[in-house]
């Protein structure tokens, strides 16, 4: 007969190993670049108001006290003492990243960073990562009620996988991109075609040879996608080009504007149409089949 309570102890002790791990991976992280002398903008620097000298100093307790928490804690040798650190750490996390959330502070959480990444301003704290915080206050808690009895029996991998999930899902960067050709996983046509009518080469285009049919053409080659579009008071045997490519990991999305004739030999037109509104304005578009 299965213990109930002694399988929610075992959970619990896989998901505090499964958050011990994080922690170190995370302290390795902030040691690594620390110790590479990366001068990370990020928006937990901006909001604490750091120069470099202080920022690196920082960085490198916080990534030292993550280690040897989450090792502490994978070791299980003083559970009472791992998972207050896992508390505290969680708990210390949703205070600064709920403040640069709140605050709206620009630039990343920097949590788990092994290179200063492109564009670091641009980026913005969400949610995820004030649940990830919380996650480890949670399991913290949990595993100082249940520290002094929490075996590690057959529930143990249960609560490492569990754990190990959601901290992964929470961590992830939005949104999650083909390995290729950098493409999203998720509505590919329709994000790059946001992408595309957000950029200033398809404003600029838009604003000299538009306005633009609010049906266009699309067809794939490789990693490249094709977007042909028709003036409204053109005579639809010309058409506006745009070749956009996104294979290059950080780099920007790359544009390439022609004008084809399809009465020339050999330019046929793609198959697949998609329906756009208010293009030429690169407001909300929707794309149907």
């Amino acid at each position: 007969m299965i213990d109930i309570n002694q399988v929610t102890e075992s959970v619990i002790s896989g998901c505090a190993v499964s958050c011990g791990a994080f922690l170190v991976v995370a302290g390795a992280s902030k040691l690594y670049r620390s110790t590479r002398a990366l001068d990370d903008m990020t928006a937990i620097r901006r909001a604490l108001r750091m120069p470099r000298r202080q920022w690196r100093l920082f960085w490198l307790t916080a990534g030292g006290v993550e280690c040897a928490t989450g090792l502490l804690v994978c070791s299980g040798a003083y559970p009472v003492l791992g998972g207050a650190g896992l508390a505290v750490l969680g708990a210390v996390f949703c205070v600064l990243l709920g403040y640069v959330l709140l605050k709206q502070v620009p630039g990343g959480c920097g949590c788990i960073r092994w290179r200063t990444a492109p564009g670091t301003a641009a980026e913005a704290v969400t949610w995820r990562a004030v649940a990830r915080g919380g996650t480890l206050l949670g399991v913290g808690i949990a595993y100082m009620l249940v520290s002094a009895k929490a075996p590690r029996g057959d529930w143990f991998g249960g609560g490492v996988i569990v754990s190990g999930t959601v901290l992964v899902l929470l961590s992830m960067r939005m949104p999650v991109r083909t390995p290729v050709c950098r493409r999203p996983l998720w509505h590919q046509t329709r994000s790059t075609l946001r992408a595309l009518t957000s950029h200033q080469m398809f404003a600029a285009m838009a604003a000299s040879a538009g306005p633009f049919e609010p049906v266009a053409r699309y067809r794939r080659t490789g990693c490249t996608d094709e977007f042909w579009f028709t003036a409204v008071t053109g005579s639809g045997r010309e058409a506006v080009v745009f070749q956009v490519d996104q294979a290059a990991p950080g780099a920007r999305l790359a544009v390439h504007t022609s004008l084809r004739d399809t009465r020339t030999p050999g330019t046929s037109w793609p198959a697949r149409a998609i329906t756009v509104a208010d293009v030429p304005a690169g407001m909300s578009r929707r794309e149907t089949q």
